[in-house]
């Protein structure tokens, strides 16, 4: 556990709409080059597009376009193939077939809005896109939006709209468009289809009301949460989805008001030498806001997290030279008392909050190593230590006694200062284990702990021994985190020691030879009776049957009132088998399977039993009459 770097927070506060970060305009780039070598005309397409919304070169493609592989009867390939050519400068090397599909595609009767969108731009992009009876071609774009009205389609009819002239239409629609936009966390704004739609209306509508040099419908809570969502497509890979992020982040940042991004230009703290931290100030995708003046970028207030007093009031930023971008923060008041401070930066009318640290050095006074009795029966001996010098002779301890520590930690010019962690480490000299404990402050700000020899051999897995013994001090707002090696300790953990090096588990063994065999007895069954009383309780549970069949055969069976009839024979053949299912259980069936069987057998008893009844009835009836 050594300190070796610290991390520093910074947040903006969530009622602020300042943003966080910009787009990473060089990496969305060297995607859109790398797409360029593609064989796919979708990749070849977006990357060409995206570079020409950052204004970046081109390179001659025109062969590319030439030899593409393309199918006739797709009219997405032919739209990727021929704007591509377009954005290019390579119409000319295209072949007339590519007229084709776009044609065959518009005289569809079952086109859809996506196909009519591709065949459209396809001709518009080799010169052949003219559009006329626009009133009747606009009042079939909305009997296929009455069909399937998704965001995805209303961005395809703006489109068309734009091509057509008819932007009239999409400003009258574009607000409820925007008020149907999905929001993420109360902090984002995205529409149903993820970037590429969302990418699509945003586009759309935005060059629709410039041409019609209107007013954009966004409100500003809106261009924020737009602008937060093109922000966070961090994940972008592949040359669509990058021209997409910087199609749309384009448009709006060129649309005013632009959403105001502020972040740290690079450190996040200041020390005694550095006493300045630079916020980068840009839109989202990097630029400086020329509607910004330098001014408005002001430091409203600082507050000391730890205790909430106000170091700073109303204090301007200054803009770097030569850097529109970059504005300098000045923080000499404060470079000596360390610590994390809360600054507010506004820029314009909006706000947010960061976090800044302090750095400050600390140093260590002398340390008072302590051995004496638990009970403190026997006053301690005392060994005095100066950072960073080490025990010369190796310390002895036994189970009954403890070891104390005591140190202060002091800033740069000597003041007691409280850290965030302050431990103390023991380990054996060889092995993985160790024990850590925290040193807390009193009131002169001294730091304690008390080590109980006993408590540490339990955490040790009790390895008598010669033990490190180290003290680790760190804080997020120290520049130089302090690690000190006192030296060693023997520590004597008593009769349930080990050795440094011997497996406890080992050491507590003794030699054995195989355990005896676990074998189970079952209780012996009970004697039995003798032969004789068994066969007189068995006659006697067998004397009613008996009986039954002597009477029987004294009397004679009456079958007089026993109706010849399907039901009464199935009845008792259905009894019957009951019966015997029953001795057969007792004699070799499980129960599951006895029930398994009987199921069948109690529903015909059952029907067979109702229908004889109810026949026996019957005929009663009819002999009263």
């Amino acid at each position: 556990m050594i300190f070796k770097a610290l991390a520093f927070i910074s947040t903006v506060a969530a009622c602020s709409a300042i943003l966080q970060g910009t787009i990473d305009v060089n990496r969305l780039q060297g995607i859109l080059q790398e797409g360029l070598g593609s064989k796919d005309l979708s990749s070849i397409y977006y990357s060409v597009k995206g570079l020409k919304e950052i204004n970046a070169k081109i390179p001659d493609i025109c062969q590319v376009i030439k030899s593409a592989n393309y199918d006739l009867n797709n009219i997405e390939q032919i739209f990727y193939l021929t704007n591509a050519a377009s954005l290019s400068g390579c119409q000319n090397f295209l072949k007339p077939d590519v007229l084709t599909a776009p044609a065959r595609t518009l005289d569809k009767k079952d086109v859809s809005l996506i196909e009519m969108y591709h065949a459209v731009y396809s001709l518009k992009a080799i010169g052949k896109g003219q559009t006329f009876e626009k009133e009747e071609a606009l009042k079939n774009l909305i009997q296929l939006l009455k069909k399937d009205d998704t965001p995805a389609n209303y961005g395809y009819v703006f489109a068309l709209c734009e091509h057509m002239g008819c932007e009239a239409w999409t400003a009258q629609h574009s607000e409820g468009v925007l008020l149907s936009a999905d929001e993420s966390d109360s902090k984002s704004l995205h529409f149903e289809g993820g970037l590429p739609v969302t990418s699509f209306l945003l586009t759309t509508i935005l060059r629709s009301y410039k041409s019609l040099k209107k007013p954009a419908p966004l409100t500003l809570d809106q261009r924020y949460k737009f602008a937060t969502y093109l922000v966070s497509r961090r994940s972008v890979n592949t040359p669509r989805g990058a021209a997409l992020l910087l199609e749309a982040a384009v448009a709006v940042a060129d649309d005013q008001p632009t959403p105001i991004s502020v972040a740290f230009k690079d450190r996040k703290y200041i020390t005694s030498e550095l006493d300045t931290i630079e916020f980068s100030v840009t839109d989202i995708i990097g630029r400086a806001i020329s509607s910004l003046k330098p001014e408005e970028v002001v430091a409203q207030s600082g507050t000391r997290l730890a205790d909430d007093v106000v170091v700073l009031s109303k204090q301007p930023l200054t803009q770097k030279q030569n850097d529109q971008t970059t504005y300098i923060l000045n923080l000499n008041k404060i470079k000596t008392q360390y610590g994390m401070y809360k600054i507010s930066l506004a820029a314009g009318t909006k706000s947010a909050n960061f976090n800044v640290a302090v750095l400050g050095e600390i140093q260590l006074g002398n340390l008072e190593l302590g051995i004496g009795d638990v009970d403190g029966t026997t006053s301690p001996k005392v060994t005095t230590l100066a950072f960073p010098n080490k025990l010369t002779d190796v310390l002895q301890a036994d189970h009954l006694q403890k070891v104390s520590l005591k140190f202060s930690v002091k800033d740069k010019w000597g003041k007691p200062v409280l850290v965030q962690q302050a431990f103390v480490r023991v380990a054996p000299s060889s092995g993985d284990d160790e024990a850590i404990f925290v040193a807390e402050p009193d009131n002169t700000k001294a730091y304690k702990v008390d080590l109980n020899v006993a408590a540490v051999g339990k955490l040790v897995q009790q390895k008598s021994g010669r033990h490190s013994l180290s003290v680790y001090l760190g804080d997020s707002a120290v520049s130089n985190p302090l690690l000190w090696d006192l030296g060693e300790i023997a520590f004597n953990f008593g009769k349930d020691a080990v050795a440094i090096g011997e497996d406890k588990s080992q050491a507590n063994s003794v030699n054995r030879g195989p355990l005896p065999e676990i074998s189970h007895k079952f209780r012996e069954p009970d004697a039995r009776p003798p032969r004789l009383v068994s066969d007189v309780f068995a006659a006697a549970c067998a004397a009613p049957l008996l009986i039954l069949l002597l009477l029987w055969a004294r009397i004679g069976i009456n079958f007089g009132n026993l109706p010849f009839t399907p039901a009464a024979l199935v009845f008792h053949l259905a009894l019957g088998g009951s019966l015997a299912l029953y001795g057969l259980f007792w004699l070799q069936l499980s129960m599951f399977a006895t029930l398994r069987y009987l199921a069948p057998l109690a529903v015909v008893t059952f029907l067979s039993g109702h229908s004889l009844l109810r026949r026996l009835a019957q005929d009663k009836q009819d002999k009263k009459r």
